[in-house]
Formats: structure tokens, C-alpha cells, sequence
């Protein structure tokens, strides 16, 4: 019977390990035998590539021999030159035929050598990222256009170049410099098949970039440019009126006037729009009332750091869109527990929301969420005024949400995670980090009460020094506790119950010592198995 195991085919195996909860865990299923680790490196259809993982096959197309079905490298976690390695990997095209999609981002400047090579061979590749270039200018851009003409989606966002852009300064030379509208224009007019583009971040874009856009590229489905400081509205409008594809737009401080003069175009061509995602801008409520009736099937609505609208808006707008996915309210100095209850009564669909720095709401809003939108996951109020104000739960219960996040409320205290642990017995998510008036109390009856959690994170927080002690808790799986005051006892009490632990920050935990560090590694079975493992290998 023991070994029964061995005689299912393959094909059931497949199916089990594709029915599991993160990708991480076929790393587990790929030590307990050479049939498993053939199978899941056959299943892997993305690799994030870490320099210990060249060091120990030697190069990246040793690496990838064994996933022979990988779609997607992401080579942004290597320092150093990327060029070898991006030549390798184009030499390995027979291993290398399915990939779609490449990130080599976070470099000082863009690999173009090797970007030449793997252009050369690899005509399938549809998504490039390279945001966080440090010299990123118009010559890449140009590159980019030759190479992989038929691109769909291309990221060059943050780019952090360094210039002086004076009156002596022809407008030529910016290009050698930083990314321009140049750049820009040429690769609209090389990749006509673009269906997303993030430009964010790049200063000296302006609306002659969107037009392009616009005019070239009529497949445009989403289009990001927070911090684009040149672009006006009168950009954004020709892509609102051009594409009608567009389903996601996200931009940031610009101007939204009252009259909001042009945002007819949402009422009459945008039939598309699903995502608006808007930050650091003035906003009137007559614009919010416009969109409301513009009948877009608009599913995810972003407002964050803007002013100058109402509480009448807002509300007005989410009525009209009761069938809202997702919501972010960034430090709305308006909205308190009453505009919540107001608003609540439209977002029966609601998924996700996010009030970060809302400092109004108080726990009676979380409450208020939790019994009028029945369909709500995940909830995000750090830095509000989250506290035991009088109110009670009533028994209100919604199994449905898995995610919370009520960091940096520093009133936030034991009976109030207690109330909250009672009303989401399904939390897989909670992080309390910052929270200055929590104990271990609040901690241990919320892990009791909620012992689906896989994820905890109480960074910064005086007050807790361990978990307690109970029964094991074989979901959890990631513990933060950067600068807590857990200490060698609480590691203790970690490694006995928490017997399937992959990941523990101890960063600046003064309390915690090498003692500590040996105990939690001697009882707790996950790293004691894998410990076993590398010696016996």
C-alpha cells in the first residue's frame, strides 16, 4: 500500500501538481524523487533567475535545459552584465522557442548586445519589461523597434537618467540623454501590434508621444504614464478618442478642471474602458459626475491623493458602477465611518479595496465592509484610525474575506483584531506591522481563531514577543517580524508549531540570539527536512 503512489501515471500527477496553491511548492515535490523533479521542471513556465543558480549550473542555458516549457526569464535579480548571458540564451533557441515573455530590468544601462542576439533568433517574444533602466534614452528605444517588432506589451517605466535641460540645451540632444517623444514616435510607428505600454516616470515625454501612440498603434488596450509631468489633457483625450480598444488608463498629476471640457469623448466612443486609475490630481465632482454617466463597463476605480471632490462624487460615480471589482481611496480627508456606510450599499460586487491613509475611518467602517459587500477579499486600511471605538459586530461573519492589512495604526490594539479575527475566520493574509498597542494576546487568538493563515507580518510592533503556544498551525508559511521584540522563546514556539514555515524576517530583532536561530531550526520540521536533504546530497 505504501508504495501505490509510484503506479499512478504521470498524467495524474500532472494534474495534482498544477491544482496547487503556489508554484513554490513543486520545489518541494521536485526533492522527493527523480519522476517528481521531471515532472514539475516540466511544469515550470516561468523562472526568476538568481546569481546562485548560475554559480551552480554554470551558465543560463544549462539552467534552462531543465524546464523545457518555460515562457517566461526574468533576469532582473542578476547584477553585472547581462550581455553573455543574454547570448547564451539566445544560442539555446531549441530550449528557448516558447518564450514570450523577458524582464531585464534594474540595470544601469539596457544589455543591447545581447538584446541584438536574442532578437536575431527569437521572433516570438511578446512582452518586454526594462523599467528601472538608470541611462535609458532614445537609441534603446530604436533598438526595441528593430528587434522585436511585433511586441505587445513593453515596459520602460522609471528610467532614472540624469541631465541638465537648459535654454542652451538644443532639444535634439535630449534624446542622447533621456527617452523623448522621438523615441516614442518610432516605436509606435515599428510596433503597431502594442497593446500596453508603461511610460511612467519618463519626464520628458509630453503629448506629442500620446498622439503617436494614438495615430500608430489603434490596438492599444492600456496605457500608464503616472509622473509624466509634460503630458496635459489634451493628450490623454486623443487616446481616450483614438483607441478604441482601450480598456486601462492610469495617469497622475495633471489638471482636471471643472468643466472638464473634451470628456464628452467618454460618453459617446469609450465603450471600453474598464480600468481608470488617476493619482495626484485635482478632480471636480462634475468630471466624477460625467463619468458616472459616460455607461462604461469600468470595473476598478483609482483615486489616489486627489482633491477636490465630494463625498456627493464619489458616491454618485459608485452608484452608477455597483458592479466595481476593486477600489482605491487614498487619504480621502473626507470619508468617515458614515460616507463608508453611504457608500457601501453600491459594492455588493466589491472584491478589493484600498483606503490607505484615510485617518477618518475607523473600525466601524471595516465592520461596515464587511457586512454590505459580500463578495469582498482583501481589505487595506493602513494608516487610518483604526480602534476600539463602541460598536459591535452583531455576529456580522463574511467567510469570503482572505487578505487584511492594518498597518500603521498604532491604536489598533487586542480586542480589536480579536473583533476582526471573529468576523473573517478565513484569513490567509493579516499584517499588523506598526501597530504599536497590540500584544501577543490579539496575535494568539487571532492565529486560534484564524488557522487558515499563511502569511503574517507584525514588523515594528514593542508589544509582541511571541505566538504562543497551542496547536500547530500547518498553513503558515511566511513570518515578518523586522524590528518586534520576538525573542529566543518566541522562535522556540515558531518552530514547534509552525511545522511547514518557508520564510522568517528576523531583521533587527534585538532579543533574538544564535541560540534562538538553533532551536527554531531543531523543531521545526520543514527546515529540518531540508537541512537533511543538503547534507545528504
Amino acid at each position: 500500500m505504501a508504495n501505490q503512489w509510484k503506479d499512478l501515471p504521470v498524467e495524474c500527477w500532472e494534474m495534482i501538481f498544477n491544482r496547487l496553491h503556489d508554484q513554490s511548492d513543486l520545489e518541494s515535490c521536485s526533492l522527493v524523487c527523480k519522476p517528481f523533479l521531471a515532472l514539475t521542471n516540466c511544469l515550470r513556465l516561468s523562472l526568476s533567475v538568481i546569481y546562485s543558480a548560475l554559480l551552480i549550473h554554470g551558465t543560463i542555458s544549462k539552467l534552462i535545459h531543465r524546464f523545457p516549457n518555460l515562457n517566461s526569464i526574468d533576469l532582473s535579480k542578476l547584477s553585472g552584465d547581462l550581455d553573455p548571458v543574454l547570448v547564451d540564451l539566445a544560442n539555446s533557441i531549441s530550449y528557448t522557442s516558447n518564450l514570450k515573455q523577458l524582464c531585464v530590468s534594474n540595470r544601469k544601462k539596457l544589455p543591447i548586445k545581447g538584446l541584438k542576439e536574442l532578437g536575431r533568433k527569437l521572433k516570438g517574444l511578446r512582452v518586454l519589461t526594462c523599467s528601472n533602466v538608470i541611462l535609458l534614452d532614445d537609441s534603446d528605444l530604436y533598438v526595441i523597434a528593430d528587434l522585436f517588432p511585433y511586441l505587445e506589451e513593453l515596459d520602460i517605466s522609471n528610467p532614472h537618467s540624469v541631465f541638465v535641460f537648459n535654454s542652451f540645451r538644443m532639444a535634439s540632444e535630449a534624446g542622447k540623454l533621456a527617452v523623448t517623444d522621438s523615441g516614442v514616435e518610432v516605436l509606435s510607428m515599428k510596433m503597431s501590434s502594442l497593446r500596453k505600454i508603461n511610460i511612467t516616470g519618463n519626464c520628458l515625454i509630453t503629448d506629442r508621444s500620446l498622439v503617436a501612440l494614438s495615430m500608430n498603434c489603434l490596438n492599444l488596450e492600456a496605457i500608464e504614464m503616472e509622473n509624466c509631468l509634460l503630458v496635459t489633457l489634451k493628450g490623454i483625450l486623443s487616446i481616450l478618442r483614438a483607441c478604441a480598444a482601450l480598456s486601462w488608463i492610469s495617469v497622475s498629476k495633471i489638471h482636471i478642471g471643472r468643466s472638464s471640457s473634451g470628456f464628452e469623448c467618454l460618453a459617446t466612443s469609450r465603450r471600453t474602458l474598464q480600468k481608470f486609475e488617476v493619482s495626484s490630481l485635482s478632480i471636480s465632482d462634475e468630471f466624477l459626475f460625467m463619468l458616472a454617466n459616460a455607461s462604461l463597463p469600468l470595473n476598478t476605480l483609482s483615486l489616489c491623493w486627489c482633491t477636490d471632490f465630494t463625498l456627493s462624487g464619489i458616491s454618485k460615480l459608485l452608484c452608477a458602477y455597483q458592479s466595481q471589482k476593486s477600489i482605491s481611496l487614498f487619504q480621502v480627508e473626507f470619508l468617515t465611518d458614515e460616507g463608508m456606510n453611504e457608500i457601501s450599499q453600491y459594492l455588493r460586487c466589491l472584491v478589493t479595496i484600498r483606503l490607505s491613509g484615510c485617518k477618518r475611518l475607523t473600525n466601524l467602517a471595516f465592520f461596515t465592509l464587511a457586512r454590505n459587500c459580500p463578495s469582498l477579499e482583501e481589505v487595506y486600511m493602513e494608516n487610518t484610525g483604526f480602534w476600539t471605538k463602541d460598536c459591535f459586530h452583531n455576529g456580522v461573519m463574511n467567510p469570503r474575506i482572505r487578505v487584511v492589512d492594518f498597518s500603521s495604526n498604532w491604536y489598533l490594539d487586542d480586542e480589536s483584531l480579536m473583533m476582526v479575527a471573529l468576523m473573517c475566520p478565513n484569513l490567509e493574509f493579516l499584517a499588523v506591522r506598526y501597530c504599536g498597542s497590540l500584544s501577543e494576546a490579539g496575535i494568539i487568538y487571532a492565529l486560534e481563531v484564524c488557522n487558515q493563515i499563511r502569511d503574517l507580518r507584525f514588523d515594528g510592533c514593542p508589544g509582541i514577543k511571541h505566538i504562543g503556544e497551542g496547536a500547530e498551525l500547518p498553513n503558515l508559511e511566511v513570518i515578518s517580524a523586522v524590528g518586534s521584540a520576538l525573542n529566543d522563546e518566541g522562535l522556540v514556539m515558531i518552530g514547534s508549531r509552525c511545522s511547514r514555515l518557508m520564510k522568517l524576517n528576523l531583521q533587527n530583532c534585538k532579543g533574538v540570539t544564535a541560540e534562538g536561530l538553533h532551536a527554531i531550526v531543531k523543531n521545526c520540521r520543514s527546515w529540518r527536512e531540508k537541512l537533511e536533504e543538503v547534507s545528504s546530497s
